[in-house]
């Protein structure tokens, strides 16, 4: 027979109290019940616990063995308790988000650490693509989350404004603008067409594109390797070494503004680990 953690309450009850009738009491039960319950918890260990005596009883050594381990027992159990509570309303498991490389290596970092601070089991999964991969992504339920940089495409999604600004035009900060210098920028919205015709309407001229790619990343290492103008947003200007805005060409990039979406298909569609992230990302970048 298996010890019963309930007819241990009740011998301890007994033994602390003086009495059966007093552990009954303290227990909510008959003192019939305490006493078949003790007399079960002396078949289970296999020895006697009290002498009985004439309206009373006292303990044998075994009973008197068994008190001194009890308590422990009881705070083991307890603390058992605690820890399994603990972990079963601890914030746990994958939560996936897709965005660009530039949102991934400059904005997340910060709010990933204060994440994990607070729910150390978390594991946030980032997806690396385009606007239209983002939203294709979240739409189809592959990732719970998206930041976006609007490029006015962006619908059949919740939105949440977490950041805007504008693009500028940058170059190596070792060397002098020329109205020469050709351009590097994305075909992606915002990006190359916009800068052909702010760039014409300022100039009266089309301005020379020497690279078009898919990363302000890729286009900020051309940028320090001399190769030309950068057309990119100013979130990334302060993130990058040995890079300056061109002051030539300040007013340009100003025309085009930017805004920065947290994505997802609604909030009651969000996991336990999702909404968590969610709250977390809001709380860092609005």
């Amino acid at each position: 027979m298996d010890l019963n953690l309930i007819h241990l309450r009740y011998f301890v009850s007994a033994a602390k109290l003086g009495s059966l009738a007093a552990s009954a009491k303290e227990n909510h039960v008959t003192q019939s019940a305490v006493s078949q319950g003790i007399r079960k918890l002396e078949e289970a260990l296999g020895c006697d616990l009290l002498i009985h005596q004439k309206n009373r009883f006292k303990l044998t050594q075994e009973g008197e063995a068994l008190l001194s381990k009890a308590e422990s027992l009881f705070l083991q159990v307890t603390e058992l308790k605690e820890h399994l509570r603990s972990t079963a309303n601890e914030i746990s498991g994958d939560v996936t988000l897709a965005t660009s490389a530039t949102i991934a290596q400059f904005v997340l970092p910060s709010v990933i650490k204060k994440a994990k601070d607070s729910h150390p089991l978390l594991k946030p999964v980032i997806q690396i693509g385009d606007v239209a991969f983002i939203l294709n992504e979240v739409k189809k339920g592959r990732a719970e989350l998206g930041i976006v940089i609007d490029d006015g495409n962006v619908r059949g999604v919740e939105k949440k404004l977490i950041q805007e600004g504008a693009f500028c035009c940058v170059q190596s900060s070792s060397q002098k603008y020329s109205d020469k210098a050709p351009f590097m920028a994305t075909r992606e919205s915002p990006g190359v067409e916009e800068l052909k015709k702010i760039y014409k309407k300022k100039f009266s001229k089309l301005p020379e594109i020497a690279v078009e790619v898919e990363s302000w990343e890729a286009i900020i290492g051309m940028v320090q390797q001399g190769l030309g103008v950068g057309f990119v947003p100013d979130l990334v200007l302060s993130q990058h070494q040995n890079i300056k805005e061109v002051a030539h060409l300040a007013e340009l990039g100003q025309k085009i503004k930017y805004k920065t979406y947290l994505i997802h298909k609604g909030e009651q569609q969000l996991s336990r680990q999702g909404k968590v992230f969610y709250q977390k990302l809001l709380s860092t970048l609005v």
